[in-house]
């Protein structure tokens, strides 16, 4: 006696993400690469100033891990554009799956992986306090952390978190236009670049970055971009063959 089985998409979804986690250790592995060199180019601080009194002289260097977030950002718009290649969309093969469990479990990935990235971006503060301690002779006055302020720092990170989802998001939709057809890996820079130079495009990132009555409302607004750039990329997919 022969059983039929039904898979839900949740069901579905869920084994992709496995797999996917899997597939993409060579994403994480260049993302420590990329907070190592962002941690050893914060060292010298990301600005400077001095003063003489009494013939003595005082330098003051502000250190943070801007730079390595900076770095994060970029590689998020590459891991997201990364996982919409031909290489990562042949893998889907291995799997009874539709376009829609495929670009939901995409989209749970680049989650986890904002999660990740967000967090260990916060975290590496601490670790480039030890550098400066251990390799330097600088004595240092370090800002409010988890400990002294955790809501604070819980509200940062989260902020954080959505940034990099929202760039990763950016960049999935990307990869899934420029699997549609190449032009847009001309057109799209050069569409955001016009964009950005109209009065539409800078009042539409003065709402979403410049006055935010708190940084809860900037996570809100992080997260509906990212939603409606997911939604787009979802709709856009179905016009990609099935083998490309």
């Amino acid at each position: 006696m022969m059983f039929l089985s039904n898979s839900t998409l949740g069901d579905v979804v869920k084994t992709q993400v496995k797999f996917k986690l899997n597939a993409y250790m060579g994403a994480v592995v260049s993302f420590i690469f990329i907070q190592l060199l962002g941690l050893l180019l914060s060292i010298n601080g990301s600005g400077s100033m001095g003063t003489s009194i009494n013939n003595i002289s005082v330098q003051v260097s502000v250190i943070s891990y801007d730079i390595v977030f900076i770095f994060v950002v970029i590689w998020a718009l590459f891991v997201g554009n990364l996982i919409t290649t031909k290489a990562y969309r042949y893998d889907d093969f291995s799997f009874v799956t539709t376009r829609l469990s495929n670009n939901l479990a995409n989209i749970v990935v680049l989650c986890l992986l904002s999660v990740f990235a967000g967090v260990t971006t916060f975290l590496s503060t601490y670790l480039l306090r030890i550098i400066v301690l251990l390799f330097s002779n600088l004595d240092y006055d370090k800002g409010p952390g988890l400990l002294e302020n955790p809501i604070s720092s819980l509200i940062n990170v989260a902020v954080m978190i959505s940034v990099i989802l929202t760039i990763s998001a950016a960049g999935y939709l990307w990869g899934v236009l420029v699997q549609i057809t190449k032009i847009f890996m001309i057109l799209l820079p050069l569409l955001i670049v016009a964009v950005l130079a109209t009065q539409f495009g800078q009042t539409f990132l003065q709402y979403i970055f410049i006055g935010n009555i708190s940084m809860l409302v900037l996570m809100i607004k992080l997260i509906c971009v990212s939603i409606v750039l997911f939604g787009v990329a979802i709709l856009s997919s179905n016009r990609l063959e099935v083998r490309s």
